[in-house]
C-alpha cells in the first residue's frame, strides 16, 4: 500500500475552535464580522429576529474570539425607557434598545473608523430608517478588520453560567441626560461594581465547559423579546 504525505506541509492539526475571549477582561482585538441577519425564537421556532452579529478576534496573546448579536429595534417599546430598581430600591431609568443599539454602533465606529463617524454625523438630518442606518454603519466598519483596539468585556449571568458580554454602552444622569460608557478603544476601566463582579467570578469554580451551550447566549435576550 502506498500512503500520500504530500497535504502534511499545508494541513493544520489543531484548531482553535471553541477558544472564547473570557469575561471581565480587556482585550487587544480586531472586529472581523458584522453582519445583518435573523435569529430564530427560542420559545416560538417559526419566530425571527433581525440582529446585527458582531465577530472580534483576539490580536497578540489575546487569543481567542467574542460574538455577540444586537437586536435590531423594530417596535415602539424598543424607543422607550424603562424603570430599574438599583440595589437601594430607588428606580432609575434606563436606555432604551433603541439608544443602547445606536450608542453601541456608533462607538465602535468612533475607535475603528472616526472619519466615517464625523460623516455619519454630518448626515444625520438625512437618516429617515433603521436601515440607512444600519447600512451606513456596516460601510463605515467594512475593511476595517486590520485595525486593532480595546475590547472591553463583562460578564452576564444564565442560568448559573457566566458569558462574556459587551457592558452597557451609555447610561442616564440624575437630570435625565443620556451619556456615553466607552467599552471599545482608549481609556477603558473597570467599575468598582464591575470589579467586584469580576472578584466573584475569578474566585467561582471553574465551569464545566462540556456542558455549556454556547447558543445559550444567544438565547437570553430572546426570551426577553417574547415575554
Amino acid at each position: 500500500m502506498n500512503f500520500n504525505f504530500n497535504s502534511l506541509s499545508e494541513q493544520n492539526f489543531t484548531s482553535a475552535a471553541g477558544q472564547y475571549l473570557r469575561p471581565y477582561n480587556i482585550y487587544d482585538v480586531n472586529l472581523t464580522k458584522i453582519e445583518k441577519t435573523t435569529l430564530k425564537g427560542s420559545k416560538d421556532p417559526n419566530a425571527e429576529y433581525p440582529v446585527i452579529a458582531l465577530e472580534f478576534t483576539g490580536c497578540g496573546d489575546d487569543k481567542g474570539v467574542f460574538t455577540t448579536n444586537l437586536f435590531i429595534p423594530t417596535t415602539e417599546s424598543d424607543m422607550e425607557r424603562k424603570m430599574l430598581k438599583n440595589a437601594n430600591g430607588h428606580e432609575n431609568p434606563v436606555p432604551s434598545r433603541f439608544e443602547e443599539f445606536q450608542f453601541t454602533l456608533m462607538q465602535i465606529v468612533h475607535a475603528l473608523n472616526p472619519t466615517g463617524e464625523e460623516k455619519i454625523k454630518e448626515n444625520a438630518s438625512k437618516i429617515k430608517s433603521i436601515d440607512q442606518f444600519i447600512d451606513l454603519i456596516i460601510k463605515a466598519l467594512s475593511n476595517k478588520n486590520n485595525i486593532t483596539t480595546k475590547l472591553k468585556l463583562v460578564g452576564r449571568n444564565n442560568n448559573g453560567t457566566i458569558y462574556a458580554a459587551i457592558p452597557r454602552a451609555c447610561g442616564i444622569n440624575k437630570a435625565g441626560e443620556i451619556f456615553p460608557v466607552n467599552f471599545i478603544g482608549d481609556n477603558l476601566f473597570f467599575t468598582n461594581y464591575e470589579l467586584t463582579q469580576q472578584k466573584k467570578y475569578q474566585d467561582a469554580k471553574p465551569t464545566n465547559m462540556d456542558k455549556v451551550d454556547s447558543s445559550d447566549d444567544d438565547d437570553m435576550d430572546l426570551d426577553d423579546l417574547e415575554v
